[in-house]
């Protein structure tokens, strides 16, 4: 699983993103991005608000379609 700050328990927004776990302040394009964090926490709810559904991972791609991939690219 992918983990971003801003699905973090730790982050608060206010004026700005911080970090209650490491105390600092970061950028929201910091807070949005990919990152591997040892502290993360999953908190479903999105810190900004932007994402009414909460975190929703992408599902696993089954053998056969990484094949039907492979394949296709394989005859073009």
């Amino acid at each position: 699983m992918k983990q971003y700050c801003r699905y973090c328990c730790y982050l608060v927004y206010g004026d700005w993103p911080y970090c209650e776990k490491k105390e600092k302040l970061m950028s929201e394009s910091a807070a949005k991005r990919v990152n591997t964090c040892k502290d993360f926490i999953l908190n479903p709810i999105d810190a900004f608000g932007e994402n009414n559904k909460g975190y929703q991972p992408r599902r696993e791609k089954t053998p056969e379609e990484i094949m039907a991939k492979q394949n296709q690219m394989r005859f073009i």
